[in-house]
């Protein structure tokens, strides 16, 4: 329930600085287009008509327009290899979408892709979690997901716990803490 509320606030204060007549575009258009799906609001260009007459979402063109933005937005685009807080928020987002909507899709990718995106940004990541608590879980069990994706790294974990535990505990508070190595 704090989740939602947390996201219900995330979302009105996003929808405060988006001027309906104008559509986003870069990065903005990115989180658009990730809020939209989320919320099932704002998806115009991706309804169609059906043989009966009745208008629908057409899912796969919806997919497709996020995969879109993951693939975009999955490597770095710093010069140190690194990611940008911007685009790290953006991928972390993917994972809370993924959680929220139940999108095995992206869960699959992120179980693959998000823990070196992690390990190349700890710091930046685990501050982010404390900034936007709402995405804790869904990013602590997306990098737990890691271990034993696709029947790999499953002996790695005990190791990954160790090294990063401390770093998880001075960063972030108390309970959000104890809610992320609840995943571990």
């Amino acid at each position: 329930m704090k989740n939602l509320i947390a996201c219900c606030l995330v979302v009105l204060v996003a929808c405060a600085s988006i001027d309906a007549a104008e559509q986003p575009s870069g990065d903005t258009q990115d989180f658009y287009l990730l809020l939209s799906g989320l919320l099932n609001v704002n998806q115009d260009e991706y309804v169609f008509i059906d043989s009966s007459g009745k208008t629908a979402v057409d899912e796969l063109k919806m997919f497709k327009a996020l995969e879109q933005i993951y693939i975009t937005n999955i490597e770095p685009d710093l010069n140190d290899n690194s990611f940008s807080v911007e685009r790290l928020k953006l991928v972390m987002f993917f994972a809370f979408y993924a959680e929220q909507r139940n999108a095995s899709a992206f869960q699959e990718y992120l179980a693959a892709d998000l823990m070196p995106i992690y390990l190349g940004n700890k710091n930046t990541f685990v501050k982010i979690l404390k900034e936007l608590p709402f995405l804790t879980a869904a990013n602590c069990a997306r990098l737990n997901a890691y271990f034993g994706h696709e029947g790999m790294n499953e002996d790695k974990k005990p190791d990954f716990i160790k090294t990063n535990k401390a770093l998880f505990q001075q960063t972030l508070e108390s309970t959000q803490y104890s809610q992320c190595m609840t995943f571990f």
